[in-house]
């Protein structure tokens, strides 16, 4: 081969080696893109699988948090329920006495509103409230004669503000309406050894000391104590 020749094919050499050296670059960063967007998609990939995996965690903890009221709620539909009954149940009536009397563990018991036995700050007997203690003390003696008999005031819990003059607090007047019952309980011949007034002012409330409830909460209880 001449000279000529010989450098003609030698460039060539260097042309086909440089090309084939340019491809090889290309296809290397190519697949250098490749692993990358792979690498970014498997780490876009475990992130989802991880939110997945919190949600399901999260989801799990909602549905127990869900499983755990609903068996509160059950519990109180049942509670509800045994109140319901209780409430629709009507007080058992004292065997041969007067309307309004009830059996209780201690023994027989009437209770009075306050209201009617007496006008509002007062512990003087209206003719309402005497002609019903009239009506209790036949009672006592009719049914009850020689058993001890507890006369307990009771009162709501507003504080004593018009009366200031007549009364300290609500126990001072629970306790002067309980001794005004028991005084009239006597006069209608109901024995003074057996009758005992106590005064409980408002710390024995039978319903919520707002509205209707304070009305309720104003009242003597006449309870005769059966001997064991």
């Amino acid at each position: 081969m001449s000279p000529g020749k010989a450098l003609v094919a030698l460039a060539a050499s260097g042309w086909i080696l440089s090309s084939l050296t340019g491809c090889a670059t290309k296809e290397k960063e190519q697949i250098f893109q490749m692993e990358g967007r792979y690498n970014d998609l498997a780490k876009r990939h475990a992130d989802v699988q991880q939110q997945l995996s919190d949600a399901d965690q999260r989801l799990d903890e909602s549905a127990r948090q869900l499983d755990e009221k609903d068996q509160l709620l059950r519990s109180k539909d049942v509670q509800i329920a045994d109140l319901n009954s209780q409430l629709a149940k009507k007080p058992e009536p004292a065997a041969g006495t007067a309307p309004g009397w009830t059996s209780t563990a201690v023994g027989d018991m009437v209770t009075v509103g306050s209201d009617i036995l007496f006008a509002a700050g007062q512990a003087t007997l209206t003719k309402a409230g005497q002609a019903r203690l009239d009506q209790i003390a036949a009672d006592i003696r009719r049914n009850y004669a020689g058993l001890p008999v507890r006369v307990f005031g009771h009162t709501d819990s507003d504080p004593i503000r018009k009366s200031k003059n007549r009364w300290t607090d609500n126990l001072d007047l629970s306790a002067n309406r309980a001794m005004a019952v028991t005084r009239y309980l006597i006069r209608k011949e109901v024995s003074a050894k057996m009758v005992e007034a106590v005064a409980m002012g408002e710390h024995h409330p039978v319903a919520g000391n707002t509205g209707a409830g304070k009305a309720k909460n104003r009242r003597v209880e006449i309870v005769v104590v059966k001997q064991k």
